[in-house]
């Protein structure tokens, strides 16, 4: 995928252009109060690198339809780079037979372009998902890291912990930092009966240590799976434009950046915790990896792909 290097930027830092506040440490805090749990969880890509069949929209973007017993969360937006009408996300949901309508929680993991439904958003401080009636998403909740507009409805900025649901919380920021600035971004995290807690990540900016420190620091309970991007753009991103690597030069500038021996020592730390449901994001991580995360995880490894639903636990009806 090429794009206009400008374009890539804005998308890449319009959040701290925008004046995104400053990080918060990822120290101080300790063990959630209790916030039940589901029996249920099924994740539906709706955006992202890969399609699960041709009539499907595929985009370096991220949106998630997260079920579980009773609520549906949409997690982020997608990108919508083309500016098409209807974007990527709306013309996936309805091949999907996903109705707006259903979801009551809209959760945004950080003011990237690629997760808020496009660049001029970002810079804009707004999200958007793409060809939606002005009032789609009255009375809905919308959880956001830092402040966000959107014709009809009052983001919650939730810099902290919030609990959505039986079951599901957000983690809270956890700071991060690229080569073009910084980034404050969040991930939702579901407890599953019988089984323990569910990562859903947009980007990983935060950093694998930083997830795992934050997770081990809020629940007693294993980290059972991680599902979304980690932002491994090794040896090289997806992303170019005059023969610039974009994703990883936003990422680690001009420098060697990590190798993917590097990596794998980041996913023999995710190992060393036991996890049992591993889904990498490919729009942020480049097939190399994805190779490494599935040698290393075997069964555990799930491919993620627009259309391709991961049942964690099948909902009740």
């Amino acid at each position: 995928m090429r794009v206009n290097r400008r374009d890539f930027l804005v998308l890449s830092i319009g959040a701290a252009a925008a004046g995104v506040p400053e990080f918060v440490s990822s120290q101080g805090l300790g063990r959630l109060p209790d916030i039940g749990s589901t029996r249920g969880l099924e994740i539906l890509p709706l955006v992202d690198w890969r399609t699960d069949g041709p009539q499907l929209r595929g985009e370096a973007g991220v949106s998630y339809l997260v079920r579980t017993d009773g609520h549906t969360v949409l997690f982020d937006v997608g990108g919508n780079s083309k500016g098409e009408d209807p974007s990527p996300l709306i013309a996936n949901m309805k091949l999907l037979g996903v109705d707006l309508r259903t979801v009551d929680t809209i959760v945004i993991s950080h003011a990237h372009g690629d997760h808020v439904g496009g660049q001029h958003f970002a810079m804009r401080q707004r999200f958007a998902l793409g060809g939606e009636p002005p009032d789609a998403l009255r009375g809905k909740r919308v959880v956001v890291p830092v402040p966000l507009d959107h014709d009809g409805v009052e983001p919650i900025v939730a810099r902290e912990p919030l609990h959505l649901a039986p079951g599901v919380t957000t983690t809270g920021i956890l700071p991060g930092r690229l080569h073009v600035g910084p980034v404050d971004e969040m991930a939702l995290a579901l407890r599953v009966a019988g089984k323990g807690i569910v990562l859903i990540v947009g980007c990983g900016h935060q950093g694998l240590p930083m997830l795992l420190e934050r997770t081990a620091q809020q629940f007693e309970e294993p980290l059972f799976g991680l599902i979304g991007g980690l932002h491994f753009p090794v040896p090289r991103g997806r992303v170019t434009s005059g023969g610039v690597d974009l994703q990883r030069w936003a990422t680690y500038g001009f420098g060697a950046g990590p190798s993917l021996e590097d990596v794998q020592r980041e996913i023999d730390r995710l190992r060393s915790r036991g996890v049992q449901w591993v889904s990498l994001s490919p729009h942020d991580s480049s097939d190399e990896v994805i190779e490494l995360f599935r040698r290393s995880f075997g069964m555990a490894y799930h491919d993620l792909s627009v259309g391709k639903r991961q049942v964690i636990a099948a909902l009740v009806p």
